[in-house]
């Protein structure tokens, strides 16, 4: 199998949503500093298979499915891009929004066979059940996507990076 869809890691929910003090519009336990952290995405190709359900060691950056297909670049790093501007917003009742600036690689680049990004936590303080490198979410570019001689950028949707939505 390979890339079908996008999706958060169940683990990152669990973790974030399962500390004490989930309250005033941000996360609790690991990810309490969300906004602060250093937040990256990295691009794979299509020999990998993710899946929400990963423990939360084989999640990360580096481990599990995410410890080879990396598609990259001297200006797009196989480590990732860093997100900027990013922002934890409740746009409407029930709805909790986390978005950031598109993402764009640095100069002019030459990248084939991106097929998605691993969204993750680079912030390297470890304490209790954290994981270096922690897997938030991946995102499906809906199939092969390439640049020769230009600017890779991914344009995050209008609806964020990942939008949690309680019934």
């Amino acid at each position: 199998m390979a890339w079908s869809g996008s999706s958060m890691f169940r683990e990152f929910l669990r973790t974030s949503m399962g500390g004490a003090g989930a309250s005033n519009n941000t996360l609790s336990g690991s990810y309490a500093g969300l906004g602060a952290d250093t937040i990256k995405a990295a691009l794979f190709d299509n020999t990998i298979t993710p899946t929400k359900d990963a423990a939360r060691t084989a999640s990360g950056y580096g481990s599990g499915v995410w410890a080879s297909g990396g598609v990259s670049h001297a200006n797009w790093p196989a480590a990732g891009q860093t997100l900027s501007s990013k922002t934890l917003t409740v746009p409407s009742t029930g709805v909790m929004r986390f978005d950031a600036a598109d993402t764009a690689g640095a100069g002019t680049l030459t990248i084939a066979n991106a097929y998605g990004a691993l969204v993750y936590d680079d912030t390297t303080v470890l304490t209790g059940t954290d994981v270096a490198d922690q897997g938030i979410c991946f995102n499906y570019f809906g199939g092969a996507q390439s640049v020769t001689g230009g600017t890779f950028t991914i344009v995050w949707s209008a609806n964020g990076i990942f939008e949690v939505t309680a019934a």
